[in-house]
């Protein structure tokens, strides 16, 4: 196994971006092993939402690899599995050239990760190593794929059955194996059913609640196996109502210990043969969070990922949006839905055209105004297939949206640069997303307009201001002679600066997540998965209900990038989230 450790030059290479420098990577080598699928299933729409989820933890360095597909040849299937800490499988076939069956067992036993994934538990039901590996497994069986598996060795087409091994469910307080029972695996039709933590002191369930509502999924039910080594971490029950259920907490996440290897096995995540990556199943808070913190433990043994402020409880679940969740890009090269306002240079910009205003005092006197941007404050850059904003900071700024925004999820994904300017050299980095913009430029400082403010700050990511006269309601205490965020407190009139409660930032260089959850008057700041404000009754400065009103991107003295900007419209605050703030 091998450990992604680049310097800072080879990182600034790799790049290539504006930024002068980047934080080191530590990254965990992760195979995502896709390719086929039985029949029932679609592996590019699961292997899809996989890559993406592990992606978006940033922590893994994903490899794709896609085999041949069903009924042609595996032969030169042979990977180099030691090049990687963790072999995420999404795969489900016959089994692999005996060469490369040997080389996998060697990999585990020698202290190899291997996370098992939804509809792999069907595959190898003859391959007794792979079996030890997964500990329970479903079906398998030729007759479920198309074409069928075997068709010249009829002892290789049966699936799992009573000599495999046990069937194990969740009985009282403890796991109950059914030694000589008939029959294979079934599951009722996907519904969202309860979910229950078994072992909360264990590193990938740590911090989860006792029970939580997992979404519009398959009930993997009467898996059976040798279940040696296993540990159950969580067990789902299905609604007794729906045909076909079982009548027993059925394991649906767990562990094996397999040689020195470590083997997270989760039963959850299914994508329809006619569906792709958008679906519940996969796209819910209880998988994507579970997929995460289980790859990193079977790679390390550890576990770093916190869990997201929006995970489920248990009345109620929780569904991340897709790209068909109505997506609105907000950024291309030309930034065409935006507009650029510079306000006062500090008299120490040089390279202004002759006549400029400038100032020690940059919060007061003649802005340059809109579309003025000689020094090229605002640009953008591509970089794998994105538009990257930067922004060097050197003046006070923004860019603003050309339309109004009204019960919306705006979300974004920001790292500091390196660069500093006056006035604010010696200060933190800063910058800052202003919502419900209106009225005039410069109402705030010669440069912004009257808004509400979800800060981006160095180590204040998420704090909130109020801008030019606008006031709000927020939960907060006093401590340590500051406002600080208090939720689960009563909702109490604000103005001014109030600091979160939490800084989850990324460290420096790295990229944070950034989403904003806007309705009506009320609104949430997230960063990093992780609530760190909620406000309610926004008014203008008039006292009017603040509901709508454009987006401002700051610049503010200090050199910052923002990729990934786009913005949804909502019916309502995610449940979850208002459940948690009280709104």
């Amino acid at each position: 196994m091998r450990k992604s450790l680049l310097s800072l030059a080879a990182l600034a290479l790799a790049f290539s971006t504006p930024l002068a420098t980047f934080a080191q990577d530590e990254s965990i080598d992760v195979m995502l092993l896709t390719g086929r699928s039985n029949k029932y299933h679609n592996w590019k729409g699961n292997s899809a939402a996989m890559e993406k989820h592990l992606k978006d933890a940033g922590v893994f360095n994903v490899d794709k690899v896609v085999t041949t597909p069903t009924g042609e040849s595996l032969e030169g299937f042979a990977p180099d599995w030691s090049a990687y800490d963790v072999i995420v499988m999404d795969w489900e076939g016959e089994e692999w050239p005996e060469a490369t069956k040997s080389s996998f067992v060697e990999y585990m036993k020698n202290g190899g990760g291997l996370v098992v994934v939804h509809g792999t538990d069907n595959s190898f039901p003859h391959w007794t190593e792979f079996n030890e590996m997964i500990g329970l497994g479903g079906w398998g069986g030729a007759g479920l794929h198309e074409p069928p598996l075997y068709p010249d060795n009829p002892e290789m087409r049966g699936g799992r059955n009573d000599a495999s091994g046990p069937r194990v469910h969740w009985q009282g307080c403890q796991a109950v194996h059914e030694e000589g029972t008939q029959g294979g695996a079934f599951h009722p039709a996907r519904h969202d059913f309860i979910m229950t933590n078994r072992t909360p002191e264990h590193p990938i369930m740590r911090g989860l609640p006792e029970m939580w509502l997992h979404a519009d999924d398959e009930v993997y039910s009467r898996l059976r196996g040798p279940a040696k080594n296993m540990t159950i971490l969580a067990t789902g029950f299905a609604n007794p109502a729906v045909r076909f259920s079982s009548p027993y907490n059925e394991p649906l996440l767990f562990t094996i210990d397999y040689g020195k290897g470590r083997v997270f096995h989760s039963t959850l995540g299914h994508v329809g043969a006619n569906q792709d990556h958008t679906v519940p199943a996969v796209n819910n808070v209880s998988f994507i969070t579970t997929l995460q913190r289980g790859t990193e433990w079977a790679a390390t043994g550890e576990v770093s990922i916190p869990v997201p402020d929006d995970f489920p409880h248990a009345y109620q679940t929780s569904v991340r949006p897709t790209a068909a969740s109505g997506w609105i890009d907000l950024l291309d090269p030309a930034l065409s839905q935006w507009e650029t306002f510079i306000g006062v240079p500090h008299s120490s910009v040089q390279g202004l055209p002759e006549g400029t205003y400038q100032s020690d005092n940059v919060n007061e006197g003649t802005p340059m105004g809109v579309g003025n941007d000689p020094k090229g404050i605002f640009t953008t850059y591509q970089k794998d297939g994105e538009t990257v904003l930067h922004i060097t900071g050197e003046i006070y700024g923004a860019i603003t949206t050309h339309e109004e925004f009204e019960n919306y999820h705006f979300s974004t994904q920001m790292r500091w640069g390196e660069k500093k300017w006056e006035p604010r050299l010696e200060r933190k980095r800063d910058s800052g997303i202003l919502y419900h913009c209106h009225g005039e430029h410069g109402a705030f400082w010669s440069v912004w307009k009257s808004s509400l403010e979800y800060q981006v700050q160095e180590s204040d990511l998420g704090d909130f201001i109020t801008l030019a006269g606008v006031k709000a309601k927020a939960p907060f205490s006093e401590s340590e002679g500051k406002s600080v965020y208090a939720i689960g407190r009563r909702y109490e009139d604000w103005t001014g600066y109030l600091h979160a409660a939490v800084e989850p930032d990324a460290p420096h260089g790295q990229w944070n997540t950034l989403d904003l959850y806007v309705h009506g008057d009320k609104a949430i700041h997230v960063v990093n998965g992780k609530i760190v404000m909620s406000l309610s009754d926004a008014l203008d400065k008039n006292g009017t209900p603040l509901t709508k009103g454009q987006i401002q991107i700051q610049s503010e003295a200090a050199e910052v990038e923002y990729k990934d900007m786009k913005l949804r419209p909502i019916e309502a605050l995610p449940p979850v989230l208002a459940h948690k703030t009280g709104l």
